[in-house]
């Protein structure tokens, strides 16, 4: 070093630190940005200067920094500096105070390691982060840290990221540099607040430098950097490379790649069909898709900031975001679109999700959504719903319930019977009502049909002899079955034959105890349908006769018999 570089400070004499902070257009940290101004000192030296007031490392002692001072103020002698004088010195150089980020939000679970080797310890709402620090966010974890100068950063799921430098330079500066390993992070960086801060991420595969933006960093399993300015600009750097990211931008970066030159996000998709209350579970919504869109990310939070995030998903093309068990309540949803490189969009302006699906739909007990019943009407029973105290029943003739047929808006029982109804398809379905009124969602809507039974077979004359009587029916066709039964009362209570016949015939035994015997049949088709009854005929079986006589046997048929 040359002759008088090492000249005694004195004590009587320190450096005035004071100064402007001067703000460049450039968005990269380097020697020809921010600087501040020192006033030389009687006794100064450039080398005292810079051991004073500049940051030294190991590899990079702080008085050996005196050349680059001299060129950045280009000093024809650095050994001719005289009190008074003004030197700029760049801000990065300058020694920092160390400072402390705070967990500003904390969603489920975030570990710190503090150091090197350290155990990895779970992270409470407000706890410090000191410069050094590693955090990582598992599973479905979220958190935020934000810094004195009002700054922040948000961890997303799966995020591992290394607090390198966290400092204040001089007097108007804060320093944050990063280290993303894994992960997605949104930085909001604030500006005009009096301080300058510059936030620095690295990731394995390039860095971003920023002030006073707000930008979107993320690196994936395939050592790729995707880079999203939201806000202001961003500069990103990698293999030797700068581009410059303006708000709406974004760039790639690929392993051992450059960025690519920036490319314009894609605009925010809107919902389909948004409603002001959504009353179904699970809850489905579809986004109508912008043009060159990949995907849809999609966010149901908590709040508005998409903080407290519920469910994030991403979605691909013709796909719905779907969330199921989740309370009633208001919640927001914001949506973004992905273009083929994976850059994601701007963001939509949260939506608004107004969720009331209690009192829900009840479950109507039938475990096929179309079914038939023979006859006129037909009837539906349904499982009791909780904070249900009356229901909504309707019957329509168009999947869309545009034609009702049949309507109760106050229902107070579980089942429902149709009035007489032609024969035809129809559509049933019913919510629930709360105390308050509220309606709730409708249950699933049940397909039914109102057919005619099969034809009621009538029985001819029976045939008879001493000891059986045949009978018969009209056959009718093919694929039908028939139920024949006799029974000894009216009613047929007590039955005493009970037979599922092929043909439409059968024989039967003559009774062996005297009394009035009835008779029937039904036909019964190839799905099972069962038609009525025909109507009973009756015999009678008396005793010392050797003919049984069908019908009603006066005295003077018995007469007349006696003398033929």
């Amino acid at each position: 070093m040359r002759k008088g570089i090492h000249k005694p400070l004195q004590l009587s004499c320190f450096i005035i630190l004071s100064i402007a902070i001067l703000f460049f257009s450039s968005n990269v940290f380097a020697s020809s940005g921010q600087t501040v101004d020192l006033k030389v000192a009687k006794g100064d030296t450039l080398s005292n200067i810079c051991e004073k007031y500049l940051e030294s490392t190991p590899n990079s002692p702080a008085s050996s920094k005196w050349r680059q001072i001299a060129k950045i103020n280009r000093l024809k002698n650095p050994d001719m500096i005289h009190p008074e004088q003004v030197l700029k010195i760049p801000m990065e150089l300058l020694k920092g105070t160390p400072l402390d980020g705070e967990v500003s939000f904390l969603k489920n679970d975030a570990k710190v390691q503090k150091k090197d080797g350290d155990d990895w310890v779970s992270l409470c709402l407000g706890d410090k982060i000191i410069q050094g620090s590693t955090i990582k966010t598992e599973g479905n974890s979220f958190l935020e840290i934000t810094f004195v100068d009002g700054s922040a950063i948000f961890f997303k799921p799966n995020t591992t990221i290394g607090i390198t430098t966290l400092q204040k330079k001089g007097l108007f500066a804060i320093i944050h540099d990063l280290y993303l390993w894994a992960g997605r992070t949104i930085t909001s960086i604030k500006s005009a607040t009096g301080i300058d801060s510059r936030f620095q991420i690295k990731t394995p595969s390039a860095v971003a430098t920023a002030r006073g933006t707000q930008f979107r960093l993320s690196f994936d399993e395939k050592a790729s950097t995707r880079t999203e300015v939201l806000e202001g600009n961003v500069s990103v750097k990698a293999m030797d490379k700068v581009v410059e990211v303006k708000q709406g931008e974004g760039t790639l970066v690929e392993k051992d790649g450059m960025p690519v030159q920036p490319i314009k996000l894609l605009a925010p998709p809107e919902i389909k069909d948004y409603k002001t209350i959504y009353k179904d579970l699970p809850l489905s919504i579809e986004f109508d898709w912008i043009e060159k869109a990949a995907g849809i990310r999609a966010i149901l939070s908590k709040d508005p900031q998409g903080k407290d995030v519920i469910l994030e998903d991403t979605i691909k093309p013709k796909g719905s975001f779907v969330v199921s068990d989740i309370a009633d309540g208001l919640y927001y949803l914001m949506g973004s679109s992905i273009d083929e490189k994976g850059l994601e969009g701007l963001s939509a302006r949260p939506a608004p999700i107004k969720l009331r699906a209690n009192p829900l739909p009840p479950i109507i007990q039938t475990k096929e959504k179309e079914v038939e019943f023979i006859g006129k009407s037909a009837e539906f029973g349904w499982l009791k719903v909780k904070d249900a105290v009356k229901y909504h029943v309707q019957v329509a003739l168009d999947e869309d319930f545009t034609r009702i047929v049949e309507e109760q808006k106050d229902h107070g029982t579980q089942s429902y019977k149709t009035g007489v109804l032609d024969y035809n398809t129809y559509y049933f379905r019913v919510s629930s009502i709360a105390e308050d009124g509220y309606q709730g969602g409708w249950s699933h809507k049940i397909t039914f049909r109102l057919i005619p039974p099969p034809p009621v077979p009538q029985l001819e004359k029976p045939q008879m002899d001493k000891t059986s009587i045949s009978m018969r029916w009209r056959d009718l066709g093919d694929g039908i079955t028939y139920r024949f039964q006799m029974s000894d009362d009216e009613t047929f209570k007590t039955v005493l034959i009970d037979e599922r016949l092929q043909k439409p015939e059968t024989t039967i035994q003559r009774p062996k105890d005297i009394g009035t015997y009835y008779v029937r049949t039904s036909s019964i088709d190839k799905k099972g349908r069962e038609s009525d009854f025909s109507f009973p005929q009756s015999f009678e079986i008396e005793r010392g006769f050797p003919y049984m006589q069908i019908g009603i046997i006066g005295t003077l048929g018995v007469l007349l018999m006696l003398l033929f």
